[in-house]
């Protein structure tokens, strides 16, 4: 039941702060990261409906520490706040999730960045069904933007490890020492007022991921696409800078544990369709 951070702080850090982050060569630097949402339903980027009784607010901040050499550093926490959240299903606090993540990337070949990341998933409800998951994801992004253009397309590769973990991050599946790789990429079309992107990707991995035993299913997880639109707050002057954004990100689910594991979470819900819509604030120093 967990978001991926690697993903949330690469974005955060590719639309807020690269600017920030640029290093001028005399030594390391530091700098921040936050981001703070509102979604009509939470959905883990493997697939997972979460929840969709209430509204959720999910935050996010954290630290980087770049090198001369540009070789970045980042820690941080996220956390999933759901109000209105249903005892029915089985919730006992409206604090669903709490995950803390540390990791490394920096560019190995002319716009191509890899990262590693560690993050452990802390869930708010029953220690009996959900155990701390704890997590190492491998990224592999290719920037092929430039100045000369608004447009990119920027596509990415993740592997998601579970390493260790004694229940499954999709419910129904195995508890650690299993795997998924998301491939997608993020067209974006990039203004000084405006910057749209449509995150897309689906996820592929062993059956036994998504669900054990006489049920599982096929090799494919989930695909999503949708669209983002932000812009920045002209009004903060120097080194600081937020923006504000509007999204919509539609997801298919693929996979029959994953429809399985929607109604176990969620009062039966058993439709393939989703769709999340949110706002939110980034910022960024």
């Amino acid at each position: 039941m967990h978001k991926s951070i690697i993903a949330i702080s690469a974005l955060t850090l590719g639309a807020i702060s690269s600017p920030a982050l640029a290093d001028d060569g005399s030594g390391w630097s530091l700098h921040g990261f936050g981001d703070i949402s509102v979604k009509n339903d939470y959905v883990t980027p493997r697939g997972l409906v979460v929840t969709t009784s209430g509204a959720t607010v999910q935050v996010l901040n954290g630290l980087v520490f770049v090198s001369p050499g540009g070789v970045a550093i980042h820690a941080g926490t996220w956390t999933d706040i759901n109000p209105g959240y249903s005892r029915t299903d089985g919730n006992i606090t409206a604090v669903n999730e709490f995950d803390y993540f540390v990791g490394i990337d920096m560019d190995i070949a002319p716009k191509l960045n890899a990262g590693v990341e560690y993050v452990q998933f802390i869930s708010g409800q029953s220690s009996v069904a959900f155990k701390d998951e704890r997590n190492i994801e491998f990224s592999l992004k290719y920037k092929d933007g430039s100045k000369d253009s608004p447009y990119s397309i920027n596509p990415y590769a993740k592997l998601f490890w579970a390493f260790d973990s004694k229940s499954s991050t999709v419910v129904l599946g195995k508890a650690g020492g299993t795997f998924d790789v998301e491939l997608g990429a993020v067209p974006t079309y990039k203004t000084p007022g405006l910057t749209l992107s449509a995150p897309t990707w689906f996820t592929v991995g062993p059956k036994s991921y998504w669900g054990t035993g006489a049920s599982k299913d096929g090799n494919f997880g989930v695909i999503s696409t949708g669209l983002k639109a932000s812009t920045p707050l002209s009004f903060l002057k120097g080194a600081a800078g937020a923006n504000v954004y509007a999204q919509v990100q539609y997801f298919h689910l693929i996979n029959d544990n994953l429809v399985a594991a929607k109604a176990i979470l969620n009062s039966g819900d058993s439709k393939r369709n989703h769709v999340v819509f949110g706002m939110g604030l980034g910022f960024g120093f």
